[in-house]
């Protein structure tokens, strides 16, 4: 899937603030930039830690939260 599939349903806010922060939260999946300049976007519940360009993040089996290490 491109990059632009994987944003096409944020809106411009939440594509701001992913710009800013490097993740985004929408619903049920977890939006981050990769260090390389790629999008992933995968389920919260499924992740542990996630990389991006501004470092790396843990993301709790409890709540979903994402912290960073």
């Amino acid at each position: 899937m491109t990059d632009a599939a994987l944003i096409s349903d944020l809106s411009e806010p939440e594509r701001n603030e992913l710009e800013q922060s490097h993740y985004l939260r929408k619903g049920d999946d977890l939006i981050w930039l990769e260090p390389g300049g790629g999008v992933r976007r995968e389920r919260a519940s499924k992740l542990y830690y996630i990389q991006t360009r501004r470092g790396v993040f843990r993301v709790s089996r409890i709540t979903h939260e994402v912290v960073e290490v």
